[in-house]
């Protein structure tokens, strides 16, 4: 499910992107810069109006990666009772020190959120470093804005891998930096957390002017189209390997798929109790429960999901016990991406 961040500036901005039924409610100052931050006084008021009805982020603002700077800001953001804390990673400084120093306030179960530009071409091996000192998520943005939105300084591949990361690591992720209403469908397919927005909120397209009721909802109503679309295209991945499951999800969501991912058999029966899929892609061998296991399940469920073993079908017979075991059709790796067009294309 991907939702929807406003970006707004004060308490009046606030509570009409409230009353829009958005999904986050993100606090920053557009005209301080691209993570410009909020005096925490006024962060604190808005909290209170917003009453707990919507999530609250804030930003700490544009800082050098130096670690007891950023350590502070975040701290004293953290008081003003935001459920999430927004740290721009720019470029330079000493990012390895100041995730080691934010460590000491993730253990205090503080959500604290990476912001990558995607400007500067980040090395997206920092999300395992962010995951292991506490990170509750992590999102792409701009730097610099005049630079155009997200699709257009990164790669539809650099962005699916992004988020695959992320998910994979079971981190929040969202995406943003100067989105406007034509990238929706776009980035829908990958099935961020968030899509965020401020600049498409506001009158003429302007990031530091006042926010546009008729805009705020134009965007949420695409999202929510494009969500209800998404889910006739919605693809299951089963594979405990987690390079197979970015090949294999990169494929997919390049040809307008929405897929999601799971590392065994029990946790796709998991995503497939709580989501409706077209068709799941299920490797045989998988720990904790093999494909095999969880297609049984699946049938005395009496779940009609269709769905296609995978495997390198190297013993005698292995087909024919997966599809005696109730798979519908067996794919042999390396997948060939016609082939599997081809067959999603028949369902």
């Amino acid at each position: 499910m991907t939702g929807m961040l406003a970006s707004v500036n004060s308490v009046e901005e606030a509570l009409q992107a409230l009353s829009a039924n958005v999904d986050i409610v993100d606090l920053k100052q557009p005209a301080l810069g691209a993570l410009g931050a909020l005096e925490t006084d006024l962060v604190k008021n808005i909290v209170n109006a917003i009453g707990g009805r919507c999530p609250v982020s804030a930003t700490v603002g544009d800082l050098p990666m130096q670690p007891e700077i950023v350590y502070q800001a975040v701290k004293a953001m953290a008081e003003t009772g935001v459920d999430y804390i927004k740290i721009g990673f720019f470029p330079g400084g000493d990012w390895q020190g100041t995730l080691e120093k934010l460590a000491a306030l993730t253990q205090q179960n503080l959500a604290l959120i990476a912001v990558l530009f995607a400007d500067t071409q980040p090395d997206f091996a920092v999300i395992d470093s962010l995951k292991n000192v506490g990170f509750k998520g992590v999102m792409l943005d701009t730097m610099n804005k005049k630079n155009g939105s997200l699709t257009q300084v990164m790669t539809k591949v650099d962005i699916a891998q992004f988020v695959r990361l992320a998910k994979d690591r079971s981190m929040l992720c969202g995406l943003a930096g100067s989105l406007r209403l034509d990238d929706i469908a776009e980035l829908m397919p990958y099935q961020p957390n968030y899509l965020g927005f401020r600049g498409a909120l506001c009158l003429d397209h302007n990031r530091t002017a006042q926010l546009n009721r008729s805009s705020i909802m134009q965007i949420k109503q695409a999202i929510e189209h494009h969500q209800a679309e998404n889910t006739e295209n919605r693809i299951l991945i089963a594979d405990d390997s987690e390079i197979n499951r970015l090949i294999l999800a990169n494929m997919l969501e390049l040809n307008g798929y929405t897929v999601d991912a799971a590392a065994d058999g029990a946790e796709a029966l998991q995503f497939i109790s709580e989501n409706h899929y077209k068709f799941a892609l299920i490797d045989l061998s998988m720990p904790i429960m093999s494909g095999l296991e969880m297609v049984r399940i699946l049938r005395k469920q009496h779940n009609p999901l269709k769905t296609a073993a995978i495997s390198t079908f190297a013993v005698d017979n292995q087909k024919t016990g997966a599809l005696d075991a109730g798979f519908d059709y067996c794919l042999t790796r390396p997948i060939d991406e016609e082939q599997l067009m081809a067959l999603l294309n028949l369902q």
